[in-house]
């Protein structure tokens, strides 16, 4: 078929982006079930393993490379993906109904990292609106506080000082301290403020009722020392460190903060790609530009947009974040961008101006059941 009767014009674009801009109330109980249900066999597995082998008489220090193989399948695995979910909740996406969304989010999503989902959403929506701005975008301005950015870097810098270097104590410490203050003690944003269906009184309860019983829990079963080595250890070590990589690739040596140029598509390995850039967060480009397209939807939504010249044209696509995936040789992966100047994959000019979708969403969309832009985040 010729490629001029597939191409789809700005107009009939939209239209079949809106066909998915539908977040609904069952596929994340499925995606929360199975993601706790993962992680509940990781700790199971550690702790069958390392019981088998002290009732064999193996010493401790023999237990210890299974405990560390654990702690790093706990952080870059189970901890990250529900932290992306965090992401998730806060464009209203992880159920469609707005109160199931946040009280769920906070209570399977939020909480567990000690923070709310209305906190994180007031930075998050900040970041969309001054997406690489160094002076007004929150997550550049807080990322920067935690690492200076001297891209570009060598493949072996970049392994030292943002994978090797992350996984220690004052780093990760560095990072937690201001994630914390992104998610634990956010406050109004550049007048973003929290539209969460939950009044301050019902989230103080719920808090107050999720960690009361938690800890109510651990007491009872025995559990407080299997918390802090399974849940707190890898919080405070490796998922630091899985996080940065991510929030490193999606916006690390951007060329500017166009439509198709602000981040990147990322395809690749089938594990890195879970690892990194799970739940729909390897295609940020379309993220930025339609922020409520399910994660479920978000490969539909490449598809259509892979139809839109503009987009088809200009989208840097990555094959592979530290490993090579199976794609050509003109497909660099996250390493090879970050190692060559910001424009050296880019394959054309920005055709539109820097945010000419972003900002034309509400326009071309129309709003969605609630009143609300339907791909414009923030806007009401």
């Amino acid at each position: 078929m010729a490629q001029a009767s597939v191409d789809l014009s700005r107009r009939e674009m939209y239209a079949e982006i809106r066909k998915l801009c539908a977040p609904d109330n069952f596929t994340n109980w499925y995606v929360l079930t199975r993601e706790y249900v993962v992680y509940a066999a990781i700790v199971g597995a550690c702790v069958w393993a390392t019981s088998l082998m002290t009732k064999a008489g193996w010493a401790i220090w023999w237990q210890l490379p299974v405990y560390a193989v654990t702690i790093l399948a706990i952080g870059f695995w189970s901890q990250t993906r529900l932290a992306t979910l965090v992401h998730e909740s806060s464009h209203y996406l992880l159920f469609k109904n707005r109160l199931l969304n946040d009280v769920m989010a906070n209570l399977l999503v939020v909480f567990p990292f000690y923070g709310k989902v209305g906190n994180y959403r007031i930075g998050h929506w900040g970041h969309h609106r001054n997406v690489n701005d160094p002076e007004h975008d929150p997550d550049l301005i807080r990322l920067m506080k935690h690492q200076d950015r001297e891209f570009p870097l060598t493949r072996a810098r970049f392994i030292w000082e943002y994978i090797i270097l992350q996984l220690s104590p004052h780093k990760a410490f560095s990072y937690l301290k201001g994630r914390a203050e992104y998610v634990a003690f956010m406050k109004e944003e550049d007048g973003i403020k929290d539209q969460s269906p939950l009044s301050k009184t019902s989230l103080n309860l719920l808090r107050a009722v999720y960690y009361l019983g938690m800890a109510a829990a651990l007491w009872w079963f025995g559990w407080i020392p299997e918390y802090f080595l399974y849940w707190v250890l890898p919080l405070v070590t490796v998922y630091p460190c899985s996080l940065f990589l991510r929030e490193i690739a999606h916006h690390g040596n951007y060329p500017d903060n166009g439509d198709f140029t602000n981040s990147r598509v990322y395809e690749g390995l089938w594990f890195e790609r879970e690892i990194f850039f799970p739940f729909g967060e390897w295609n940020h480009v379309l993220h930025h530009m339609f922020p409520t397209i399910p994660w479920h939807k978000m490969r539909k939504a490449h598809h259509v947009m892979m139809r839109y010249p503009p987009y088809r044209d200009n989208v840097v696509i990555c094959d592979g974040y530290l490993f090579k995936g199976h794609m050509g040789q003109e497909y660099p992966t996250v390493l090879d961008v970050l190692s060559k100047p910001s424009h050296a994959y880019l394959r054309g000019g920005q055709t539109t101006d820097a945010a000419d979708i972003r900002r034309s969403t509400v326009d071309e969309i129309g709003a969605n059941d609630n009143g609300v832009g339907q791909l414009l985040p923030g806007e009401s």
